[in-house]
């Protein structure tokens, strides 16, 4: 029998479930994390939906799904939600929750989900904390057999048959196997903020907030906000089960480079103030809510950064990096498989980014299980087999995820004005729904919006 070893080097949520499912059906896996064990990460909420699910369906046990629903469950609107498009004086232009077709999701808190996911890996001891990948290379060992090896900063390495990145959108395996699909927003900074929300402050949030996220498209800048508001069984004097601890907002403004000073992002403690001015001729209510995660005299360190899109890549890719003249060993190589945003990185203009990834592990489960099957035979799955395998993977993946990351605005943000014209005419439109055609004319019509939109900035 020969033996079979994947290795997945993760950065995010998708990598560790994925683990899960091969560990699940014995395939020899080792998970390597950047980050330290005893890292302390802040967590802020992630919707997850229906393309989620069938990720936890294609690689977890019930007994390992039973914890994660619970959490779910926990969440103040235990249905599934969908955002509200408003305009910049706090009026709806579309209640994105009323469209039956329209993609729903529910909230968890980001690290309690990936705490629940490494759990079990953990507990086999097949988790490698503090381990940042540096390359990979492709050898042919004492056997005569095809391997991957894997080499870390520590200078440390191990070795596989199947190598997953699961990286992020700042894959070094991305650009090592010759993808090189994924970009930087030059257009707009990014100023992102997270944290904890006290009871207090989650009675001063709009109703709206407490449905589902918002979202704002107004003169090139756009705002996602969401608040993450889960039950426990104590009762609060106003009726509402709320655990405190657990609380939390996220949201996420992006700005036009030049009306940043310089066109460069603030210093780290001028930007809660920066993004305030941004939004000064916003109703109030945006105001409280940016403020809330922001001290007093306004020099909260925000996040800022660019965001990342992807570029769809034809079915074919590694093909004309194998057979290109000199080409380098490494690229395009079919034992180097990419998962979430690692591949199909996008903007998170429609929460789908998580999604997307998580549904990736359901698509490449069976592939890799049919490789792992082959190498009982005696002798290990040719390089052929696994062309084979990367292909009816990457064909699925390729379908549903690019779609979504078009829908998501592509490698552009998007240039919308809801407190114009186009407003008007969506909310008019929305107004006038009858029919489920009527439904799926306006979620076309937003989702070819935002990606005109974004166009538009290209």
């Amino acid at each position: 029998m020969a033996h079979f070893k994947v290795i997945v080097i993760v950065g995010g949520l998708s990598g560790a479930l994925l683990t899960n499912g091969l560990l699940n059906n014995n395939v020899d896996t080792t998970l390597y994390e950047r980050d330290a064990a005893d890292s302390k990460r802040e967590g802020y909420q992630i919707r997850l939906g229906e393309a989620t699910t069938r990720g936890f369906e294609a690689c977890l046990t019930e007994d390992q799904m039973a914890p994660i629903l619970h959490r779910f469950m926990q969440s103040t609107s235990t249905a599934l939600t969908a955002p509200t498009i408003c305009n910049t004086r706090f009026q709806t232009i579309v209640d994105l929750t009323t469209l039956p077709s329209y993609s729903r999701s529910s909230a968890i808190n980001r690290v309690v989900l990936r705490d629940l996911l490494l759990a079990p890996i953990r507990a086999k001891g097949l988790v490698r904390y503090a381990k940042t990948f540096v390359r990979y290379e492709i050898v042919i060992d004492e056997a005569g057999r095809e391997r991957v090896i894997v080499h870390f900063a520590d200078g440390s390495s191990d070795v596989c048959d199947l190598l997953i990145g699961a990286d992020g959108s700042g894959s070094k395996i991305n650009k090592q196997v010759g993808a090189r699909n994924i970009v930087d927003i030059d257009t707009h900074w990014s100023f992102l903020n997270k944290g904890a929300l006290s009871s207090e402050q989650v009675e001063r949030l709009p109703e709206r907030l407490r449905r589902g996220p918002m979202i704002v498209f107004s003169k090139g800048i756009s705002m996602f906000y969401s608040a993450y508001l889960p039950q426990v069984a104590s009762v609060d004097s106003d009726g509402i089960h709320r655990d405190e601890k657990q609380a939390s907002f996220y949201w996420g403004l992006n700005v036009p480079v030049h009306l940043c000073p310089d066109g460069k992002m603030p210093p780290a403690p001028d930007r809660g103030q920066f993004c305030l001015d941004v939004i000064r001729d916003w109703a109030p209510e945006f105001h409280d809510m940016v403020s809330m995660g922001l001290s007093d005299d306004g020099k909260t360190e925000l996040y800022g950064t660019k965001l990342r899109g992807s570029n769809k890549l034809p079915k074919n890719w590694r093909e004309p990096l194998v057979a290109g003249m000199g080409h380098k060993t490494e690229e395009g190589h079919p034992r180097i498989w990419l998962i979430g945003d690692a591949v199909h990185a996008m903007q998170p203009n429609r929460g789908m980014g998580g999604n997307q990834a998580m549904r990736d592990c359901a698509d490449i489960l069976p592939e890799i299980l049919e490789l792992n099957r082959l190498s009982k035979r005696g002798t290990p799955p040719t390089k052929e087999e696994i062309f084979a395998g990367c292909t009816h993977y990457e064909d699925k993946m390729f379908d549903r995820a690019f779609g979504w990351v078009k829908k998501s605005g592509g490698t552009s943000m998007p240039n919308l004005d809801f407190d114009g014209f186009l407003g008007l005419i969506v909310g008019e439109s929305f107004g006038l729904m009858e029919n489920e055609g009527d439904t799926n004319r306006i979620i076309n019509a937003i989702d070819e919006s935002i990606s005109y939109g974004s166009r538009k900035w290209a």
